[in-house]
């Protein structure tokens, strides 16, 4: 089972309940509202470092689930990348997703959905995929969410059910 955690003013949950069932065959439990905490906010980048959110996140947990999921409508970034749409904690089995990027002119929906998936896979034990049309394929831009499909590979989908 999935919690999935939401930033006030969020409510994907419909969205995120069908996707899970579907990709992944696993239930969601709404959890709640989740306030994005100010010290994860960095002013010199304005972003929120996303792996101090994550960390946050652990004094929210119900302890029915064993994977854990907040979207958040804030920029998020890590110490590698100037920015990133969504993060995995594989070690605690959290993801965070922001649809701060994925607003920007297109189908906000199709992009979380991918971005979900996609960080859902890391936690499930999937890496990055070279096929380009592989819901795993890494994107660097909104324009690499919008070409990749919004479903595993053959590749990945045999890696899934092997788990």
């Amino acid at each position: 089972m999935v919690c999935l955690y939401q930033q006030e003013g969020l409510d994907f949950s419909d969205l995120i309940g069908d996707i899970l069932k579907k990709q992944f065959n696993l239930s969601l439990f709404n959890c709640g509202k989740f306030k994005v905490p100010s010290e994860t906010f960095n002013p010199l980048r304005d972003q929120y470092e996303a792996s101090g959110i994550t960390e946050s996140l652990m004094n929210y947990y119900d302890n029915r689930c064993d994977k854990h999921l907040v979207i958040v409508d804030v920029d998020i970034y890590t110490p590698r990348f100037n920015f990133i749409f969504g993060l995995a904690d594989t070690n605690k089995n959290v993801a965070i997703v922001s649809i701060h990027r994925l607003s920007k002119n297109g189908s906000l929906k199709e992009r979380l959905a991918k971005e979900v998936i996609h960080e859902l896979g890391h936690i499930l034990g999937l890496n990055h995929c070279s096929n380009q049309t592989c819901v795993m394929y890494f994107s660097n831009t909104v324009d690499d969410t919008d070409r990749k499909g919004i479903d595993l590979c053959e590749k990945c989908r045999r890696k899934i059910e092997g788990i």
